[in-house]
């Protein structure tokens, strides 16, 4: 089986990670090729970067339908908020993180519970999650959707976390001071495959009595309904830019303990 999962940057990386331990240590039905795709054009230069929706929808329609011609997987999972909620305007089939994400939320929630969303600015103007749980009953009043311009890019380029740590606990504050009453439950949402690195991070910021949902732990689940016989998983990375050092040191501090052929992966990109 050829699963190509891809991101808007290289956050969804994780999502390969956690699909690389779960075929090497639980199997599967047969042998996995995992292959990981990076669809930003430049480093300096991506989704959120783009002037329009309409850009942003040209621009990734036209990248799944290369890396569909490419690499003829069996399934593309996009592991990206920023670009899932364009799925529904692109012309190829793939199935997207928020889809995991607002179900795990929905499910957490308690009926007093607020959601907190934290989310990149072209996730949050999309009002994707809240639409979602809206429609499934959950009334706005209870949900908080908070975007973090550039935490993104900090917790790529910031190993250490000092600078992560400020950011995160920011946001956090101006999203709290949005809910509705301020000693309700929390159960955040990490609405952005990079802020699943710092999920404790937002856990410290949030308080002990929080919930923090990292959807990109759950994306197995939709990946693989079972184990099996077969532990046999290929890894392989594909960028249009040679990924920066910083960024590499940030991601294999994050994804060693978890999956060490990522890392290797990441390390050995191809360019594409």
């Amino acid at each position: 089986m050829h699963i190509l999962i891809t991101d808007s940057g290289v956050g969804g990386l994780s999502v390969v990670a956690y699909a690389e331990r779960f075929v090497r240590t639980q199997g599967f039905t047969e042998p996995v090729r995992l292959t990981f795709a990076n669809a930003a054009p430049a480093n300096d230069y991506g989704y959120n970067s783009m002037p329009s929706r309409e850009v942003k929808i040209e621009t990734f329609d036209r990248f799944l339908r290369n890396v569909t011609e490419r690499f003829a997987s069996d399934m593309i999972y996009v592991a990206c908020n920023t670009l899932s909620v364009l799925l529904p305007e692109v012309t190829v089939p793939a199935k997207g993180i928020i889809e995991t994400g607002e179900r795990r939320l929905r499910d957490a929630l308690s009926p007093d519970a607020v959601a907190l969303i934290f989310a990149t600015q072209t996730t949050t103007d999309a009002d994707t999650y809240p639409r979602l749980l809206r429609e499934h009953g959950i009334d706005a009043a209870r949900i908080v959707s908070q975007a973090c311009p550039g935490l993104a890019d900090t917790i790529s380029e910031d190993r250490e976390g000092s600078r992560t740590r400020v950011e995160i606990q920011r946001w956090v504050d101006i999203a709290k001071a949005k809910m509705p009453q301020s000693d309700a439950p929390i159960v955040a949402c990490l609405a952005c495959t990079h802020y699943g690195y710092r999920k404790d991070f937002f856990a410290a910021a949030l308080g002990d009595d929080a919930t923090v949902i990292d959807p990109n732990e759950s994306a197995v689940g939709d990946l693989f309904t079972t184990g099996g016989a077969s532990h046999d998983v290929d890894v392989q990375f594909f960028t249009r830019y040679a990924i920066p050092e910083t960024t590499q040191e940030a991601l294999t501090f994050f994804l060693s303990e978890i999956s060490p052929r990522t890392v290797e992966a990441m390390r050995n990109f191809a360019l594409f």
